[in-house]
């Protein structure tokens, strides 16, 4: 939606005599009024005085091969950090912070789609989305008080306005998905037992080794005779395979005078890279608009989607299941086991001598023991606009979203078997008894919302508009657990189909609440004077009476110093535009506190008279004082375009104070029991950063092209905190969790370089660590703080896109990247200090360690002194630039398709990660989390069209 400013630039029309000139005005394209989603409605950009990005939805980012809509915002808005924690089909969303850590608690942004709060954006279709913003400061934000202070991404669907014919669509996008790195595990049983054996002779007697040299000899030469008792199992290979994605979309759209409409089914299938890893979402949505009376309008939208789940190595992590909810943990899957023996049906187990028996078979993990979940959601709203007076317009709307996941497991049992015993093992994978267990989580959010929207133009020069709005939420969730072992038989997965000596069951709900009230007030004179004020004050029931309520201001005031004769005659061959905007106000978070943290609970408790009895104790102590996170923003801003708005420019200044942050007491300390200690508001964290955007769009004759540029750089500083803190990486006036190393003087090549360091039990061939405070000795008093440097998340992002076409050929481009993180490359896949059995070694435990014959040796020795400390040997630059996305279509020429009946036909082909620069030695630098989680991200290669009827 935009409104057109006409060219008033000078035009010359040759005079010939004539009586009558012709002079057509031609629109500006781009000096059109982009028309902004902000907190209940829409602005003109140019009259914007909050720091708002936008983000529109084109056939081109539409087209992209990602699997949610999360990944697709990388590198799209300035300030906002999208991380990718796994590549895990159905766990392979990214992280989004929105101008740095603002709280030590739950630091994501609200979600906003069609006017409701806490949709997950992962869900979403993305050609259904047809614009998106991200407000960033407190200006924009403060409409949604409570929950905006991490700030909010809206999200627009589309709709068939302005279609006077309806026009229907299909797109259709297929991707070969592999990874973007991946660790190379030693393929070779008698290497790694030699490995066992190198680690095993330091310090110890050959007498005392676990595996023999005859074990090992045996294994090299049967393992070519005879692999199923002899085996060398490469379990990257058995375990990955090349994912697959399948997206499919058909939409219809188009209105008349009256109505309008948009209808959309979609189709996503995704394979993950491991086996048995399979994710595909149906989403469906209707949204239709009309008008009934002149003044009058209602609407309806609704979106509904059934996604589908299967997935291994979600209930933690143990030595029985090594893995976590993001991936897999490869550490104890060693070489020296068959996976499985189609001719028998049996699971390998540990056939070598001393082998630790409890050595991990993957293969039956991820063919035995795997979850299957279903999910299916409604999310439906409604609306009635009345218009009484002119500029008066009143709003009701009613939003229903609703859920229903259903989980379970059903394992297969199965035991290790020994095929040169031809006999079964002692491990059991699972056991004989094994049951079945179903996994049941529900719910729903309604929200209302009545709204008066006033808007008045006085003397020409003066528009004035005002916004009053109040919202109730309320939030219903239940979960139910059921289990019992004992199935009747292996292939049933039914409850009903195990017996009920062994069962159990589980369940809960909570129900949460919100209330609110809205009000803003803009005010614009002679199109250069912006003034705008906005509040909300909300009442939450997770607080105790009396702070339950916070009120959340803000004012912003922006100015179009262009716009002044005496500016514009000097800037106007050059500045097309300009504009200074500043704001401040509060944010409010509750995102830290449960629901029932401030209601007395009681847990069970049994007590001894003259025999045991059930009882009940208070459970926690409850801090009657406990209230708001309040975030207080200032934001600078300046748009700036230049050559008839060819080339943009915005820049912003933020400096954003966290105060009460609300964490557990550590008083807990000093408790014993089910006894815990209150939730306090302990701690204040300030956040500074700059963003820049600049874009340049031109023409040379028929071929169109732009590049955007934007980067932004954050810095966090903790300021206060009520509870004791002890050396590590959080301390006042330093960032949160910032980098606290030792530092090395490298690997120690001879006894000289021992006795000339300071005394640490180092050998030849360990890590030497300074001594920074010279008392003689090395301890935690050695360490070093580095203020500019975080391990969490990178202090700086930024991206370069552009795009081409020319005729009917298209090509674009995003590159991608970050830089001022540093994290240390200690994982169960480098242990230089393994254990001695049932280690799976990398190929790079054959050559990087340091030895008397390895001297160059990238490792320390195997098996040395303190070589695992988080030292700056172990520190790796996490900066990184990375090919994000490179796209080239080409449509076919409108004349031709004309004649089939077709409106239009475009082809192409993408590419995602496709290549990354780092200096990072771990699998990918954008990772988080679990740093053992063997999963990598993934890259994709895809084809694929889109017909318009």
């Amino acid at each position: 939606m935009c409104s057109a400013q006409w060219d008033l630039r000078k035009t010359e029309i040759p005079f010939n005599g004539q009586r009558i000139i012709n002079v057509q005005l031609k629109p500006d394209q781009k000096a059109l009024g982009e028309v902004v989603v902000v907190g209940y409605g829409t602005q003109k950009k140019v009259n914007l005085v909050g720091a708002v990005s936008a983000v529109k939805v084109d056939q081109q980012l539409a087209s992209r091969s990602v699997p949610n809509a999360s990944s697709a915002l990388s590198g799209l808005v300035p300030g906002l950090s999208v991380t990718q924690a796994s590549g895990m089909a159905g766990r392979n969303s990214a992280d989004l912070v929105i101008r740095g850590l603002g709280t030590v608690n739950n630091a994501s942004p609200l979600v906003v789609v069609d006017g409701m709060p806490d949709v997950d954006i992962n869900r979403i279709n993305m050609n259904d989305v047809e614009s998106i913003s991200v407000l960033k400061d407190a200006a924009s934000a403060a409409v949604y008080g409570s929950r905006a202070a991490n700030g909010v991404i809206l999200i627009t669907t589309r709709s068939g306005k302005g279609q006077r014919k309806t026009q229907i669509n299909f797109n259709s996008n297929f991707a070969l998905v592999k990874p973007t790195k991946a660790y190379k595990f030693l393929a070779d049983y008698p290497r790694a037992l030699t490995l066992e054996q190198r680690l095993a002779a330091v310090n110890t007697l050959p007498s005392l080794f676990l595996f023999k040299n005859g074990t090992i000899d045996q294994w090299m030469a049967m393992g070519m005779i005879d692999p199923l008792r002899y085996p060398n199992t490469d379990w990257w290979d058995i375990i990955m395979r090349d994912g697959q994605m399948q997206q499919y979309n058909l939409s219809a759209s188009g209105g008349t005078e009256n109505t309008n409409f948009f209808i959309s089914v979609g189709v996503q299938d995704e394979k993950g890279l491991q086996i048995n890893n399979d994710f595909k979402r149906y989403s469906a949505r209707f949204n239709y608009d009309a008008k009934l009376r002149k003044n009058m309008n209602v609407g309806v939208k609704f979106y509904g989607n059934w996604t589908k789940f299967v997935y291994a190595l979600e209930d933690g992590f143990t030595d029985d299941n090594p893995g976590n909810t993001a991936g897999f943990d490869m550490r104890y899957a060693i070489a020296g086991i068959t996976p499985y023996d189609p001719a028998t049906g049996h699971y390998g187990g540990v056939m070598a001598y001393n082998e630790d028996p409890q050595a991990y078979n993957p293969y039956t993990v991820y063919m035995n023991t795997l979850n299957r979940q279903n999910r299916q959601e409604a999310n439906s709203s409604i609306y009635w606009d009345w218009s009484p007076l002119k500029g008066l317009t009143g709003r009701i709307d009613y939003a229903l979203n609703y859920y229903n996941q259903f989980r379970w497991n059903a394992n297969t049992p199965n035991t290790s078997y020994n095929f040169q015993t031809n006999s079964f093992g002692s491990r059991i994978y699972v056991g004989a008894n094994a049951g079945v267990g179903n996994y049941t989580n529900t719910g729903y959010k309604t929200m209302l919302t009545g709204r008066l929207n006033y808007e008045k133009t006085i003397a020409r020069h003066h528009q004035v508009s005002a916004m009053a709005a109040y919202s109730e939420e309320y939030w219903y969730d239940r979960y139910q657990a059921t289990s019992r072992n004992d199935r009747l038989h292996p292939t049933l997965h039914e409850v009903d189909a195990a017996l009920t000596d062994i069962q159990g069951t589980g369940g809960n709900s909570g129900t949460e609440g919100l209330r609110s009230y809205i009000g803003r007030v803009n005010y614009t004179a002679f199109d250069k004077y912006l003034l705008e004020a906005n509040f909300r004050y909300d009442g939450s029931s997770k607080f105790l009476p009396g702070h339950q309520f916070g009120f959340f201001p803000s004012i912003a005031a922006g100015w179009h110093f262009t716009e002044e004769q005496f500016i514009h005659r000097f800037t106007r061959r050059f500045l097309t535009r300009g504009k200074i905007r500043a704001s401040y106000g509060s944010l409010g978070n509750n995102s830290g506190v449960g629901r029932y943290e401030q209601q007395e609970t009681l847990s069970q408790l049994n007590y001894y008279t003259n025999a045991i009895q059930k009882g009940f104790v208070n459970r926690k102590m409850v801090n009657q004082d406990l209230s708001w996170e309040t975030t207080r923003v200032f934001n600078l801003g300046l748009d700036l375009g230049f050559l008839d708005n060819r080339l943009t420019a915005e820049l912003d200044y933020y400096n954003r104070l966290t105060t009460g942050m609300n964490r557990p007491s550590e008083m807990s300390i000093l408790l014993t029991g089910a006894y815990t200690a209150p939730r306090r508001n302990i701690g204040d964290l300030r956040n500074r950063g700059v963003e820049l955007n600049l874009s340049w769009a031109d023409k040379i004759g028929q071929i169109r092209y732009g590049f955007n540029i934007n980067a932004s750089y954050n810095a966090t500083v903790l300021k206060t905190w009520n509870e004791f803190l002890a050396r590590g990486w959080t301390f006042i006036g330093m960032p949160y969790h910032f980098l606290y190393t030792y530092e090395d003087t490298g690997i120690a090549q001879s006894w000289q370089d021992v006795y000339n360091a300071t005394p640490q039990g180092a050998s030849p061939g360990d890590i030497l660590r300074k001594d920074l405070n010279g008392d003689g000795k090395i301890d935690g008093n050695d360490k070093k703080a580095y203020p500019h440097t975080q391990r969490d998340r990178p202090t700086t992002n930024y991206a370069f896109s552009g795009h081409l076409s020319w005729k009917g050929i298209d090509f674009s481009f995003l590159f991608q990247g970050a830089a001022g993180r540093k994290d240390y490359w200690i994982n169960n896949y480098n242990d230089v200090n393994f254990s001695a059995q049932r280690y799976a070694a990398t190929e790079a435990h054959w050559t990087n360690p340091w030895s008397v014959d390895n001297r160059d040796g990238l490792w320390p020795r195997l098996g040395g002194n303190a070589n695992r400390e988080e030292t700056t040997f172990w520190l790796d630059n996490l900066s990184y630039l990375r090919l994000k996305n490179i796209q080239l279509g080409y449509a076919l020429p409108g004349s031709l398709l004309k004649r089939i009946g077709i409106s239009s036909f475009r082809i192409f082909g993408s590419a995602e990660n496709l290549a990354t620069i780092t200096s990072f030695r771990g699998l990918d630098p954008e990772k988080t989390g679990n740093k053992s989680d063997a999963y990598p991200l993934n890259k994709s290669y895809s084809f694929g069209f889109n017909v318009g009827l």
